[in-house]
């Protein structure tokens, strides 16, 4: 794929991937206009808040990374969340609320209303672990709006949120998971999709083979969501909740959706994928669009 040329999105299983390398471009910059299609920002997505899962203790990236929540844990001279706020930005979302909890203080003091970014930020501060939807749902108080878009705060997703937000729309979808293509799931666990659109089931972690000499590829969550105000209202309250483990598995059947990309993704949650994303980052974006 040439350095201009957008990234590919299907919403469905269609043709596997013939190459990893063919899906990744070769200069990817997340903060560039074309990434969340900036130059035809949706309006229905500039009116839709965002919840960015930011209060992650991090136990894995300790040997390396123990000051603050990952969410904070530097990345090419950045905390990584300023990439998560500068690519929202450019995808056209005004409205951010960061859901912190773990050293908190320190987010709040480096990422303050979010002027910086030309967004308003916000923060939903859990007293108690609550789980990922556990934190979705406080969060959401915060913000009445008819659907969310919902990312986690350790990682990144090249997606178009815009072409996301009208597949998800056009499914009457309550919930709709970006899905990345990797070669091995086993770390993260795999998705399976029927071909409407639907997803069919998840794999836990270990238990997904790595992709055939044919697919190259295999499909996994990238955390990166679309949900309905009805799905987050639905999340049990009082408990620690997880998205992953408890609120998309008991909707397989249902109204909930991949949407597939075949964008740039990076988990930093674990030491050696933190230490790739210090080479990936550097020198692919544009500082400007950081200051």
């Amino acid at each position: 794929m040439g350095a201009g040329e957008k990234p590919k999105y299907v919403a469905a299983d269609r043709a596997d991937v013939a190459n990893l390398e063919q899906v990744l471009p070769n200069s990817f910059d997340p903060l560039s206009p074309r990434y969340g299609n900036a130059t035809r920002i949706d309006a229905s997505l500039s009116a839709c808040p965002a919840l960015v899962l930011a209060g992650g203790l991090g136990t894995r990236l300790r040997e390396v990374y123990s000051d603050g929540p990952k969410c904070m844990a530097p990345v090419a001279g950045r905390p990584f969340l300023e990439y998560l706020l500068a690519s929202l930005r450019s995808a056209g979302i005004k409205d951010v609320i960061l859901c912190v909890g773990y050293k908190s203080d320190q987010v709040r003091r480096w990422i303050g209303n979010g002027s910086k970014w030309e967004i308003r930020v916000r923060y939903s501060v859990e007293k108690e672990l609550r789980g990922t939807a556990g934190a979705v749902r406080l969060a959401a108080r915060l913000v009445k709006a008819q659907r969310y878009i919902v990312l986690n705060g350790d990682s990144f997703l090249e997606v178009d949120l815009g072409e996301m937000l009208k597949f998800h729309h056009s499914e009457n979808a309550l919930a709709t998971l970006a899905l990345a293509r990797v070669p091995d799931a086993g770390r993260y666990g795999g998705v399976r999709l029927r071909r409407d659109g639907r997803i069919s089931a998840f794999t836990e972690k270990g238990e997904t083979k790595p992709a055939s000499s044919r697919s190259k590829s295999q499909l996994i969550n990238g955390g990166v969501y679309v949900l309905q105000r009805r799905f987050i209202e639905s999340i049990p309250s009082g408990k620690p909740v997880s998205l992953e483990k408890e609120s998309f598995p008991r909707m397989v059947g249902g109204k909930l959706y991949g949407f597939v990309t075949r964008g740039f993704f990076i988990d930093i949650g674990v030491p050696l994928d933190y230490t790739r994303a210090q080479t990936e980052f550097v020198g692919r974006l544009d500082e400007s669009r950081l200051s």
